[in-house]
């Protein structure tokens, strides 16, 4: 079954253009219907809200466009915080239950916005309950998703990544599927004799697998190092999480791919 229905984030920072031009790509691989949902913000974080419509109608008009030039089936989401109630992460989680998938961008530090809080990407992860594909902010990448690094680990995180992303990965040419002990030892990898290679190559995909060691790197440099050396258009893996100072986090690999990455990172959570 292919993916029915993609969401992606719109707004006017830089990013939004390659987030629409991966978002388009998928969904006229997967024939689907992509749905663009931009968030008008609340005042407090905006200096001249009297544009804020403005800008909610050009951005509207510019999803519409592309859309229509690639002949790809679409509708539009258009979210005012101040008069709903909901900040950006709020809104695009709430909408992702109601999708097969959510589009964002990675967060560029150097360029922060008011509107868009920097951990969006982790707080839509941990919280839209659907596999979020997030698109680097800079660098030269393909949109084909031909070739795809799968990390598996074991437990719930991993499944759920891997069965999200079975559509895609059907349609890839080529398949590395990378177990990875990290340095403080994993009991998924060590203790039982279940395979993931055998389930996946039921579904008859093109799979090459690999066990490795991480060595004095972390989990997450080796996942990255893997992808530059498979030439990976995409990174499927799974978000743990972590409770830090109170707070739910992503575990300590996720968040360093999404500070890291340099291809498009599927993650389920």
């Amino acid at each position: 079954m292919n993916l029915k229905d993609i969401l992606v984030h719109i707004d006017e920072r830089p990013t939004c253009t390659s987030r629409l031009e991966t978002a388009i790509a998928l969904a006229t691989q997967q024939k689907s219907q992509l749905t663009g949902i931009y968030v008008i913000p609340h005042p407090h974080f905006v200096a001249h809200q009297h544009n804020r419509q403005e800008f909610a109608e050009q951005a509207k008009q510019n999803f519409k466009t592309a859309t229509e030039a690639a002949g790809v089936a679409s509708d539009w989401i258009c979210i005012d915080s101040q008069k709903s109630g909901l900040n950006v992460p709020t809104a695009l989680n709430i909408h992702a239950h109601y999708r097969d998938l959510l589009v964002i961008s990675q967060t560029d530090e150097e360029a922060p916005d008011r509107a868009i809080p920097n951990n969006l990407p982790e707080k839509t992860i941990l919280g839209s309950g659907r596999p979020v594909l997030v698109v680097p902010y800079v660098g030269q990448f393909k949109h084909e998703f031909k070739r795809i690094l799968m990390a598996w680990r074991g437990g719930p995180e991993s499944s759920r990544a891997l069965h999200d992303a079975m559509p895609i990965l059907k349609a890839s040419r080529q398949i590395k599927v990378l177990t990875v002990q990290g340095r403080e030892g994993d009991e998924a990898y060590q203790s039982h004799e279940a395979d993931i290679c055998k389930h996946m190559a039921r579904y008859q995909l093109p799979l090459v697998c690999e066990k490795r060691l991480s060595g004095p790197l972390s989990v997450g440099d080796m996942l990255l190092n893997s992808c530059t050396d498979f030439s990976a258009d995409l990174l499927v893996m799974g978000a743990t999480e972590q409770s830090r100072r109170g707070y739910t986090t992503l575990g300590e690999t996720g968040r360093h791919i999404l500070k890291c990455m340099t291809a498009p990172v599927l993650m389920s959570h």
